[in-house]
């Protein structure tokens, strides 16, 4: 199982929301790039970074902290948050990023999505199922859709993605438990074809060892590695 530690930006800051709540911010000290670094050479091998002003907006105001985060990095970088046009997509190809993960376009323009996998190849995506209450979410969770999830899991499917990963946004940024449901739910829909990495809720080693036993092929960790009760050696070595 894959440890994927989480930098949120607003303002080019590292953050952390509760709850998915943008009234309800934690800045930390440590700028994007020197987070990214540290967590690099603690042994993380993919990072994760998200544009929360872009995924609420699409804004892309955090574009140029992304760009440094990338360039610094040796290891895979996973971006998300307001990827929403062909140049958004071709620019952050262009810069490095392993990963783009999509959210709102992916629910709300699927032909859009249909178009880039074509340019640039399914494995280049991941899937970003944010749930409230069990509903997707989108536009950095501010927003409902009607899409069910078992539909997206089937786009998703068909666009020939290797990974999708799903935020219980209620659990996010709170050091509470998963949903473990939600997960074990995902690997049934996804029939051994998507891989599923759980986020929210992530916060101690046995949460991550139950995952691993449910077939969850990775998990993203945020606040838990900021402020939490556990080593970050901890959290690697479990699972």
């Amino acid at each position: 199982m894959i440890k994927i530690p989480a930098i949120d930006l607003i303002d080019g800051a590292c953050v952390r929301l509760y709850r998915g709540d943008y009234a309800r911010q934690t800045t930390y000290t440590l700028n994007p790039v020197e987070q990214a670094l540290r967590f690099q050479s603690a042994g993380f091998r993919r990072i994760h970074v998200i544009d929360l002003e872009g995924a609420r907006d699409g804004s892309g105001k955090n574009r140029h902290a992304i760009h440094e985060v990338i360039a610094a990095c040796r290891g895979p970088v996973q971006i998300g948050g307001g990827i929403r046009t062909d140049d958004d997509v071709a620019e952050l190809v262009d810069w490095g990023a392993r990963y783009l993960i999509l959210g709102t376009v992916a629910v709300q323009e699927p032909v859009v999505v249909d178009r880039w996998v074509a340019r640039w190849g399914g494995d280049r995506f991941i899937v970003s199922l944010d749930l409230r209450q069990g509903a997707l979410q989108t536009h950095g969770w501010t927003a409902g859709s009607e899409i069910t999830v078992a539909a997206l899991v089937e786009r998703i499917r068909q666009w020939g993605m290797k990974e999708m990963i799903s935020t219980d946004v209620d659990r996010d940024g709170t050091l509470e438990r998963p949903n473990y449901g939600t997960y074990q739910r995902l690997i049934e829909l996804g029939h051994g074809e998507v891989g599923v990495i759980a986020a929210g809720g992530v916060s101690r080693p046995e949460h991550i060892r139950q995952l691993a036993h449910q077939g969850v092929d990775g998990v993203v960790i945020g606040r838990a590695l900021y402020e939490g009760d556990f080593t970050w050696e901890d959290m690697l070595r479990a699972g």
